[in-house]
């Protein structure tokens, strides 16, 4: 591999993890945005302040406990935006 190449290499993973860190500020800010109750959980009624989270409720409840979870809106690709 020459230097050129590892220094692309190099210059895509950080584009990545600068991608992957902004992501999860995204999901915290929409946590602290609609958890209204503080319990680190966003309930049904607490997603109807985002249309497109309200919209895939069921699908990002993973464990199907009538609440949205961090690792559970992470692993969506829901974001604030």
């Amino acid at each position: 591999m020459t230097k050129t190449n590892k220094i692309i290499l190099i210059g895509l993973c950080v584009i990545a993890l600068q991608a992957i860190g902004i992501a999860a500020i995204a999901q915290e800010s929409l946590m602290k945005t609609l958890d209204t109750d503080h319990d680190g959980l966003i309930s049904l009624k607490e997603a109807a302040g985002h249309a497109k989270l309200l919209e895939q409720f069921s699908i990002i409840d993973v464990n199907e406990d009538g609440y949205i979870s961090m690792d559970e809106l992470n692993a969506s690709e829901i974001s604030k935006g």
